[in-house]
């Protein structure tokens, strides 16, 4: 059963126990109010139903008859006799219709009983008790005050049992309108979103109500997971161009390896230089092979989360030794180390050596002959700080917000033999993130390049 059901059966419910109770209420003050007239009858009725002569009428001082509502008559030898009527006025009510067999009917009951009026609408309670020489004595009061009475009540239920009904029914709308339809549209939003459109959102409610709440919550986890299939789907992209591009790169040297074995099979290889030079080329092809899988192998661990060695590591140590190395490889570049002492982090001594290697090796590699590279090692708001700089052409926006991507290249026609496979600043910020470290390229064309990583301490 829905909300909506639920919740107008409770008001049926409701209503229902209203209207009950307003009965019973009624129903409950009518009877208390016919006992206190049945009550006043019978002393009356025993009165005269005790009487061996007639009953004369109550007399009020000067003679004059006491006002009274009762009514008082006497069955004896088969006559009725009137003793005392109502003198006080009663409206259009008349007196009591009694005729000899209603009272001897009444007395035989034992129980006071309604009667009719003899005109008009009126009703009389009549109570008839039997005297033991036989006679009866008849005692009535109208019900005209007990009727207006239960009039009046019944109309204040009526109002009051229908206003209530009335409130109820705003508050069910109202909680309708800010409960339930605000449910219909979330229903209808998540329809359209298991449909396959996640820019779905569910409407603005209003603030302060569960369902506004709860449309926020919906919205903001709708978000993250149009967010996460956006990511995923970046991821796969990224995925595929990987093995693409992996693919690409190991088929030169799997193909110039091959193509010197079937050249050797069929006899091409006459001579022994011309034998010497396939060895070499495949030599290099089986190295530049080694090199590009290990470094994949190395990327794979770190998507991981393998674990990294941990021991303190001076990066001001690693950046000389990254000057130096670069020095003797290039004696023609001007390539110095600025570092401060006491610059340590807790980490994988290789990793962090390999970093700094990669990173110079690629100003190196990317810059023009006599481009001057500058490593600088320092402490900077808590944190360890190794920049590496080249004064070389930069690189465009669009180039540099690339460079850590896998395979990337700021030329995509350059030699794979002098430029390599693309992984080097991959591998640095893969490393660099297991450190739970930072890292920044900074290029513009004309400015240089400067490439800063920072470890917390």
């Amino acid at each position: 059963m829905s909300l909506r059901a639920r919740l107008l059966a409770g008001m049926a419910v409701v209503s229902f126990v209203l209207v009950g109770a307003a009965v019973i209420i009624g129903r409950t003050t009518e009877n208390n109010l016919v006992d206190r007239v049945d009550e006043q009858l019978a002393p009356v009725a025993v009165g005269l139903s005790h009487t061996n002569g007639p009953f004369s009428s109550p007399v009020a001082p000067g003679g004059r008859s006491a006002p009274t509502q009762l009514y008082g008559a006497q069955i004896a030898d088969g006559n009725l006799t009137v003793v005392f009527t109502p003198n006080v006025s009663a409206g259009t009510v008349g007196a009591p219709e009694v005729s000899i067999a209603t009272a001897t009917q009444a007395a035989r009951g034992g129980h006071p009983v309604t009667v009719g009026a003899t005109n008009g609408s009126g009703r009389y309670r009549l109570l008839a008790i039997r005297s033991p020489d036989g006679s009866i004595g008849v005692s009535a009061l109208s019900l005209q005050d007990v009727d207006a009475t239960m009039h009046r009540l019944h109309l204040v239920l009526i109002v009051a049992v229908g206003m209530v009904i009335a409130i109820l029914g705003l508050v069910v709308f109202w909680v309708l309108r800010l409960g339930v339809r605000p449910i219909k549209r979330m229903t209808k939003t998540a329809g359209a979103i298991a449909a396959g459109d996640l820019s779905q959102r569910v409407p603005a409610g209003r603030s302060g109500t569960e369902a506004s709440e709860l449309g926020d919550s919906l919205n903001t986890m709708m978000t993250t997971i149009e967010g996460a299939f956006a990511e995923r789907a970046a991821s796969e992209a990224r995925l595929r161009r990987f093995v693409a591009d992996a693919s690409h790169e190991l088929r030169t040297p799997v193909t110039t390896i091959r193509g010197y074995a079937e050249l050797y099979r069929h006899g091409g290889l006459a001579t022994i230089d011309e034998l010497d030079q396939a060895m070499r080329r495949t030599e290099q092809e089986s190295v530049r092979m080694a090199s590009l899988v290990d470094d994949l192998l190395l990327l794979a661990r770190l998507d991981e989360g393998r674990p990294l060695a941990r021991a303190t590591v001076d990066l001001g140590v690693l950046g000389v030794d990254a000057a130096a190395d670069a020095r003797a490889v290039a004696p023609d570049r001007v390539v110095t180390a600025d570092v401060r002492e006491g610059v340590t982090v807790q980490g994988d001594e290789d990793r962090l050596r390999q970093v700094i290697g990669n990173l110079v090796g690629n100003a190196l590699v990317h810059t023009p002959d006599g481009t001057a590279v500058a490593v600088r090692v320092h402490n900077g708001d808590g944190r360890a700080v190794v920049e590496v700089h080249d004064d070389g052409p930069g690189m465009p926006p669009e180039v540099a917000a690339r460079a850590f991507e896998r395979f990337s290249r700021a030329d995509a026609s350059r030699s794979r033999n002098g430029g390599g496979a693309g992984l080097g600043l991959a591998i640095v910020q893969a490393i660099v993130q297991a450190h739970d470290g930072e890292v920044r390229l900074i290029s513009a064309p004309g400015a240089g390049t400067t490439v800063t990583v920072e470890f917390r301490r």
